[in-house]
């Protein structure tokens, strides 16, 4: 199958609408990837589907062949195409985030994975199911997520989260840990570190998942003040990343 400029062209030039639709809305919702990255995605499987449909003896020489010997160009027209659904998986598998117990980016690998599939159709010709597919995955998105986020919000469990951010001399740092570890046994952690080589000292900020546990938060910062080497210390319950 060998294609116009002008066809291939206008393939890639839907490919660069149809991702802006849903990419516009996960970049208006501030996720891990946005308008480009959901471009990019559709116009590039779009262009391996290009590749993998277009005749490939084009540009074969069989000046040298054998004139009495019958030769037969065997291809697959589906062989690149296939290896998008595998592929896109990578990308997708970036855009999921662990924050604290909480799975993050599912939505956006889901969206970057619809976007290939959109682009695959786009470069066999299939215009109007592409762009229903799109409009069906902007209503998924934009409509159902809000409805979502309204109708079930009473319903969601709260995100309990306890914030203790230390400062302490850099040997400090291994008995900070012990009486985490003994504090929170079990418990997922983030921790964010920054050094003041000036002052010799640390900074570290922990997130620690609170559910299903009760903190007292004047007796923890007792207990944490407490250990030697450190300077300052305050800890705060949060709920939904907003303190309460």
């Amino acid at each position: 199958m060998e294609l116009s400029l002008q066809e291939s062209i206008l393939r890639l030039f839907l490919a660069l609408l149809l991702g802006s639709v849903v990419g516009m809305e996960r970049e208006y919702t501030q996720q891990s990837a946005g308008l480009r990255t959901h471009i990019l995605v559709c116009l590039g499987a779009t262009v391996f589907t290009l590749v993998s449909i277009t005749d490939m003896s084009a540009g074969l020489s069989y000046a040298n062949a054998d004139p009495n010997t019958a030769y037969r160009l065997v291809r697959d027209p589906a062989r690149i195409a296939a290896q998008i659904v595998p592929g896109i998986g990578f990308i997708g598998g970036g855009a999921v985030l662990r924050h604290g117990a909480n799975i993050r980016g599912l939505t956006t690998a889901a969206s970057l994975w619809m976007m290939a599939s959109i682009g695959m159709l786009l470069g066999v010709g299939s215009y109007q199911l592409a762009i229903i597919a799109t409009l069906f995955s902007f209503l998924v998105l934009f409509i159902i997520g809000g409805l979502e986020r309204t109708m079930f919000k009473k319903y969601l469990k709260k995100y309990i989260l306890l914030k203790i951010q230390v400062t302490a001399r850099e040997e400090s740092v291994v008995p900070i840990e012990q009486w985490l570890e003994q504090t929170f046994p079990a418990k997922t952690m983030a921790v964010k570190v920054q050094r003041h080589p000036e002052s010799q000292t640390i900074s570290l900020t922990y997130n620690i998942d609170l559910r299903g546990m009760h903190a007292d938060v004047n007796t923890l910062s007792r207990n944490l003040n407490a250990v030697e080497g450190v300077t300052s210390a305050s800890v705060r319950v949060m709920q939904e990343d907003k303190e309460f």
